[in-house]
């Protein structure tokens, strides 16, 4: 199954897109904010071993599973993101994540990409509403929360540790809420 939006692809991960994902991963603002992406992985092939996990629960109804998929532009095939969902590990809420190759940002399509999936979302599951964390030091990705129809609910601190994917010590809180 694959979600076709007016630009873009959002297709499961394949080993051929190891090469972009490595390329992608060590970009400066993934780096900075997605660092999981690049941990331990000092090559492609590094990508094989998630690739596949990955592709073992594409498309599950059960949104607290972690999926994550490939955003490709439609015209060309190329992989120029990734947009996904699943169990926050500290919030316990389900969560979307997202991240855009720097050559294809400020073009709208982390917005197109993450509608279309959250649309997905609410369409196979019962889920009442979906979160994102978003570093308070991230102002690309608060844009992109609030253009896709999340709520900012409060400014978070963390205390006594370092949460994930953070580079501050406090996080944005959103929510988008199911449309009746």
């Amino acid at each position: 199954m694959h979600i076709t939006t007016e630009r873009l692809i959002i297709r499961p991960f394949t080993r051929a897109d190891a090469e972009h994902i490595h390329r992608i991963a060590r970009e400066e603002n993934i780096l900075r904010y997605m660092a999981d992406w690049s941990e331990g992985k000092a090559a492609p092939r590094d990508y094989y071993e998630p690739i596949a996990w990955l592709a073992r629960h594409k498309w599950s109804r059960d949104m607290r599973r972690s999926q994550r998929y490939a955003v490709a532009l439609r015209a060309t095939g190329e992989m120029v993101g990734m947009v996904g969902v699943g169990m926050h590990s500290d919030l316990h809420e389900v969560e979307v994540a997202y991240f855009t190759a720097e050559a294809y940002q400020r073009q709208g399509y982390a917005k197109e990409a993450l509608n279309a999936l959250i649309d997905w979302i609410f369409r196979v599951s019962r889920e009442p509403y979906l979160i994102a964390t978003v570093d308070s030091t991230n102002e690309a990705s608060r844009k992109t929360a609030l253009a896709c129809g999340f709520q900012l609910f409060e400014q978070r601190t963390v205390v006594g540790y370092k949460a994930h994917n953070m580079v501050s010590d406090s996080y944005l809180y959103f929510r988008r809420y199911r449309s009746k």
